[in-house]
């Protein structure tokens, strides 16, 4: 929430909203979603820097002790900064160790003059990844909060983050409506933004894009299975005589149904080795476009294979059935 002033006296107000869990009166800092208000700096010296690097522009943040315990930052080296912290101690993340080329960064300097003046790091956290998840993380420098910097104060707002338990975000956000309408009117510059949907905005092309994958996954499923029961079908028409001769020899259903089902699990397993091979290359050289990449797990090709080996099962059992509870004498004479 961003709001013109009144940070500390809204979020005890909040606080007596049941639905809500956390609050923090994070006066004169900004969120993490949306990104507004970013400031970066150009960083021309640092130590340990090649002869040959060039300046290295990095996106800075202020940050407090609580903040940084309700976005959950998670540290990585050093330590996380206090409220006793001089205003040269500075927190970075693995994007900025990385642009730096440290192996060691903890109390490494940066950004400091021929008098020495700069910022020391205290510690290193994870990147934050709050943005496309096709952007990479950029690197990031966290400034401890004080009276000091006026640069975070650019804008007079005062933003109150919080939290609420999961699914009540409509009785939340109608409650919160109607407390600014009976006690904040007068402001007229109150915002309230969910962080899940601000980033879901994001994701709009990849949430497209599974529903299209989804739709045409689900009609390939169908014309393959409508594809295979017909074949089937022809199959056993075509062999009747053969099975009822094989019936009037002494074979059971169960040995007709074994003989057809290896048929079409050669099938199925050629096919299995073509298609998910050719899967796993396409699907890789897509993921490569994310910054955060997951696993494609083995039991997803396996549930695949078990549950196209369950229709070939049904499908020729059904069939089997049908040609073994008619007569092989009939079926001989016809054909």
């Amino acid at each position: 929430m961003w709001t013109e002033g009144h940070g500390g006296v809204l979020a005890n107000q909040l606080k007596q909203i049941p639905e809500i869990t956390e609050v923090v009166d994070a006066e004169g800092l900004l969120d993490l979603l949306p990104q507004r208000g970013r400031m970066s700096q150009g960083i021309f010296q640092w130590d340990d820097k090649p002869a040959d690097a060039e300046r290295i522009n990095l996106e800075r943040l202020y940050v407090s002790p609580e903040y940084n315990a309700y976005y959950d930052f998670w540290l990585v080296a050093g330590e996380m900064l206090t409220d006793f912290d001089p205003d040269s101690l500075v927190l970075i993340n693995e994007s900025a160790v990385k642009a730096f080329g440290w192996h060691e960064p903890v109390g490494k300097l940066f950004g400091y003059d021929d008098r020495g003046g700069g910022y020391r790091v205290k510690g290193v956290i994870k990147n934050v990844y709050n943005f496309p998840p096709t952007v990479p993380a950029k690197p990031f420098c966290y400034l401890k909060r004080s009276p000091k910097n006026e640069t975070i104060r650019a804008g007079g707002g005062t933003t109150v983050l919080f939290k609420y338990h999961e699914g009540m975000w409509k009785s939340c956000k109608e409650k919160i409506e109607q407390l600014i309408k009976t006690e904040y009117v007068d402001l007229g510059n109150i915002t309230i933004l969910n962080a899940e949907e601000e980033y879901n905005n994001y994701l709009k092309s990849e949430n497209a894009l599974v529903k299209l994958l989804s739709f045409v996954s689900a009609i390939c499923v169908l014309i393959c299975v409508f594809g295979f029961v017909s074949l089937v079908s022809l199959t056993c028409e075509e062999r009747r005589k053969e099975i009822a001769i094989r019936k009037i020899n002494g074979a059971t259903a169960g040995d007709i149904l074994a003989m057809f089902a290896k048929e079409y699990f050669l099938l199925l397993v050629i096919g299995a080795v073509i298609a998910f091979t050719t899967a796993y290359f396409i699907m890789q050289r897509w993921l490569e476009n994310y910054v955060k990449q997951t696993s494609i797990p083995a039991w997803i090709y396996l549930s695949i294979v078990l549950v196209l080996a369950l229709v070939i099962v049904l499908c020729v059992g059904w069939q089997v059935y049908r040609a073994s509870i008619e007569n092989p004498a009939e079926v001989v004479k016809s054909e």
